[in-house]
């Protein structure tokens, strides 16, 4: 799912949309009402404890989020998906709203916004990592080149580790491999291949030099990655768009929620669900391939994640794996909390933050891409279908 294709006609609506100079929340599709922490009110079904503000409009096609500790906050615009024609936005508090400056142009597809352990600025375009150092011309420096840029899923995601290291993921090019050889046996190139995609890359500095290891393999499309306070990496999984040997595509496969071992093979594409077998691949074992942790419904299209461990989050929701749905099917458009207990593991059910996205006279149909929090408690959500920043605060 999320696939390029399905959002052509999006995309060509919004490839002229500029940010201005203008407070951003003009010309939102969203009827607001009141305020929520100083913002305009988004009428959307809440959580108790919580409202949700319209921060900004009129953004393009935003992804990656980033607030700084100053109250400015930094956001990707994708810009289109056939032109190097990307952003990095910069959003300046104001009275009411935030004022938009873009501060890089012309980038190829850029995803992924993240603040390293030098305290410096790392950006993912489709094919490499940036530092972004505004202070210097150029500001930007390549980290990373040379990543997969072609495909199905060619936007990067990546989180920094407790341990420094850099951990990319690289999307399957395809849904299932179908594009394979035949007979096809038990054996995707892509997934077994020395240099794998549909798996999470990890680089690290060696003498000065980043160098990349794969980490884990068969995850189709990792593009939702969070560490756990006790150092884990969780991974939300965008499962493949048909079903194994054909029947409700509505409802399977489900999407996982992962715990990411170094070494283990998640399945695809042989594998979905708790174990179940693609016969295309026949003969084959699912048992020899690592299960999700728990399953997401299906098509729901996780791409944003964190956990809300600040000490301003409400009591009932600290600790929770924040995901949000981007999902066009009716399982999506929802962001979801999973509780972790004490030991590390998350519960058996999620609960919803934030719903209501159907068709109503007062909001459009939501997309919720990246999340991320700030000191402050707040939870800060770009949504690429309306073009939207949006900051969910406990009340």
């Amino acid at each position: 799912m999320h696939r390029p294709a399905h959002l052509l006609a999006l995309l060509i609506a919004l490839a002229g949309t500029s940010a201005g100079d203008a407070l951003a929340t003009r010309g939102s599709r969203y009827v607001t009402s009141g305020q929520c922490a100083g913002l305009p009110g988004v009428q959307l079904k809440m959580a108790k404890g919580f409202c949700i503000g319209l921060a900004a409009s009129g953004l393009g096609l935003p992804r990656g989020v980033l607030p700084l500790a100053d109250g400015r906050v930094l956001v990707t615009d994708l810009g289109r998906w056939d032109a190097k024609a990307g952003r990095l936005l910069m959003l300046s508090p104001r009275p009411g709203g935030f004022e938009v400056r873009p501060l890089l142009k012309g980038l190829d597809r850029p995803h992924g916004l993240q603040t390293g352990p030098d305290g410096k600025i790392y950006l993912a375009e489709a094919g490499r990592i940036l530092r972004v150092d505004l202070e210097r011309t150029p500001p930007t420096t390549p980290v990373i080149t040379g990543l997969p840029a072609e495909g199905r899923h060619p936007l990067k995601q990546f989180v920094f580790g407790p341990d420094g290291a850099l951990y990319i993921s690289v999307g399957a090019s395809s849904d299932h491999c179908e594009d394979a050889p035949a007979p096809r046996g038990m054996r995707c190139p892509e997934a077994e291949r020395d240099t794998p995609a549909a798996a999470i890359w990890r680089y690290a500095q060696v003498d000065g030099r980043w160098v990349g290891k794969p980490f884990a393999r068969g995850l189709r499309n990792a593009m939702a990655l969070a560490f756990a306070p006790d150092g884990n990496l969780w991974q939300a999984e965008n499962s493949r768009d048909t079903l194994p040997g054909g029947g409700d595509a509505e409802t399977l496969p489900h999407d996982e929620l992962n715990r990411i071992r170094p070494g283990a093979h998640y399945g695809w594409p042989y594998c979905t669900d708790m174990g179940r077998f693609d016969p295309a691949f026949a003969p084959g074992d699912c048992s020899r391939y690592t299960k999700p942790e728990r399953l997401l419904p299906a098509h729901s299209a996780p791409l944003g994640m964190a956990f809300y461990t600040h000490a301003d989050a409400p009591a009932a929701w600290r600790g929770s794996l924040v995901i949000g749905l981007h999902g066009y099917r009716r399982e999506g458009h929802r962001i979801i909390a999973w509780p972790f207990d004490t030991t590390g593991r998350p519960a058996q059910k999620f609960k919803v933050l934030v719903d209501g996205w159907q068709a109503s006279a007062h909001h459009p149909l939501g997309a919720p891409t990246d999340i991320k929090a700030d000191p402050r408690g707040r939870l800060w959500v770009t949504e690429d279908r309306n073009g939207t920043l949006l900051v969910i605060s406990p009340l």
